[in-house]
């Protein structure tokens, strides 16, 4: 979606607009996003999860990470030209886009919208993470509990590395079990009749 096009408005909205409808599962009243306060969009490069979250309430824009600002390989940089922009960049003029054309009243001002980096007390250096794991966990982590500037940001992550570990640990098998047994999932019914069945 985010290829190095330089007609992002065109060949782009498609596919934003359809993971859109995806995720509003079908509640074509929210389409226009005026009734949304914040949207999360995870995003990966490589093997590396983070977030860029829009506060459309509060015309902010952050990006979440879990690498410290000075190791992590996710960057800032706008530019004139989309292809010269960083992805959170491109995310966010694909956002603008869209709430153009769908004339949401807060399109100008989240287009003057400075994308800011959210400075976290538990972020990791490279010799500390296991990025594959780790990025993930924290992502999901972050969706469930960044409620923006209202709030003092907490995720309850040790700044302690082998608790933080453990921390990792246990919701990545929360976070599995979830997904594992969700009605969205396919595989849902084969699941739960092997966990019946012990």
């Amino acid at each position: 979606m985010l290829a190095l096009n330089n007609d992002p408005c065109g060949s782009q909205l498609c596919p934003f607009e359809s993971g859109l409808k995806s995720s509003l599962c079908g509640r074509e009243e929210l389409l226009d996003l005026k009734e949304i306060d914040m949207l999360f969009l995870p995003l990966v490069e490589g093997k590396h999860f983070y977030l860029v979250v829009f506060d459309l309430y509060r015309y902010d824009i952050y990006l979440i990470d879990h690498m410290a600002d000075g190791e992590s390989d996710v960057s800032l940089r706008d530019h004139d030209e989309y292809v010269c922009k960083t992805t959170p960049f491109r995310v966010k003029h694909i956002l603008v886009a869209y709430l153009e054309l769908v004339k949401h009243p807060k399109a100008a001002i989240m287009c003057s919208t400075v994308i800011r980096r959210e400075s976290l007390a538990w972020t990791l250096t490279r010799r500390g993470a296991s990025p594959n794991v780790d990025s993930a966990i924290f992502t999901m982590r972050y969706m469930e509990r960044f409620l923006g500037t209202r709030c003092n940001f907490f995720c309850g992550f040790s700044s302690h590395g082998s608790r933080k570990k453990a921390q990792c640990n246990y919701l990545c098998k929360k976070y599995a079990s979830q997904i594992l047994l969700s009605a969205v999932n396919k595989y849902h019914g084969g699941v739960r009749h092997r966990i019946d069945r012990k």
